[in-house]
């Protein structure tokens, strides 16, 4: 089973959207097919990565204390 640190790597990874798109950006600037091709497989791959992102966080819901007013901590204090 994942665990916080599989969701904080994956939250991490997808962050990186950002900037891989400021790089195609700045590289392709005047070609437009160019940039058009590789902003579809940046899409295509954070797709992915966010697909898997959540996934992650629905295999922790499980483990998380869902009580009113908690700081939904793991229930075996593994956040804490």
């Amino acid at each position: 089973m994942k665990d916080r640190f599989d969701l904080e790597q994956g939250i991490m990874g997808c962050w990186s959207v950002v900037e891989d798109i400021k790089i195609v950006a700045e590289k392709y600037a005047y070609d437009n097919d160019e940039l058009g091709n590789l902003l579809l497989g940046i899409q295509a791959l954070y797709q992915l990565k966010f697909e898997n992102l959540f996934a992650t966080f629905e295999d922790l819901i499980p483990s998380m204390d869902h009580r009113v007013g908690t700081d939904f901590s793991l229930k075996d204090d593994t956040y804490r």
